[in-house]
């Protein structure tokens, strides 16, 4: 049976063959450096979601059993292109007094401005009166009670023009006799691209992100208890 024998590729397409392999080389090593990139700016994104800088202030920290929770509900905009104000400061607030009770704290929840001040109508005497009466009824239930108070406020909100980018939480740990804060938080919430990314990493798990509320509560029961504010654990 006679031999075959296969033509050997002339020595230019050999030359082309070996361009044609680096090249495509280069490109999958540019795609994997470029798909790593993005894996470290997407994990960075996630990371920076939320932060809180905290501060101490005093000696005092929680005892006891029961906890006041101050809201001081922000200005009301009458801006009908933004409704009304945009932020979550009464939901944090809300979210905070559950944390609590989940770790065996009585809670109750007192407003620190009354409705005149909230909007706006503070300017005549008889509103002002009712505000600063408002204000004297709320510390004096506050001294009574005895209980720690957690201050919950706005600290701000960052826009993008008519979009909300950010948002930074005021939380801080009154003593109840003299109504000086001992400690102080600021817990921010950003908005953005990393939202999407918490999305798709909790929807693998078949479940839901926490809303920015209860995420932002958890962080500042964290930071309360790493600065020795909070003891560790469940008192009951």
């Amino acid at each position: 049976m006679p031999l075959e024998f296969k033509p050997y590729p002339p020595p230019g397409q050999r030359q082309l063959g070996r361009e044609l392999l680096r090249s495509l080389t280069r490109k999958l090593i540019v795609l994997a450096l470029l798909a790593a990139v993005l894996v470290l700016w997407a994990g960075w994104q996630y990371s920076r979601r939320q932060s809180a800088d905290s501060e101490t202030l005093g000696d005092y920290r929680i005892k006891g059993d029961a906890v006041s929770v101050l809201l001081v509900q922000p200005d009301v905009s009458l801006d009908l292109g933004t409704g009304l104000r945009g932020d979550y400061t009464a939901q944090l607030a809300r979210a905070l007094a559950m944390q609590f009770e989940q770790l065996g704290y009585r809670t109750r929840s007192v407003p620190a401005r009354s409705d005149e001040e909230r909007f706006g109508q503070a300017s005549r005497l008889e509103d002002k009166d009712a505000a600063i009466a408002h204000q004297a009824r709320t510390a004096q239930s506050l001294r009574e009670a005895g209980a720690p108070v957690l201050r919950v406020s706005l600290d701000g909100l960052d826009n993008d023009g008519a979009v909300v980018t950010g948002h930074r939480y005021k939380v801080e740990l009154l003593d109840p006799r003299t109504l000086q804060p001992s400690w102080r938080a600021v817990l921010t919430w950003r908005e953005g691209r990393s939202q999407s990314i918490a999305l798709l990493w909790h929807l693998r798990r078949n479940r839901l992100p926490p809303p920015l509320w209860d995420s932002l509560a958890t962080l500042g029961v964290e930071r309360m208890r790493e600065d020795g504010k909070l003891p560790s654990g469940t008192i009951h």
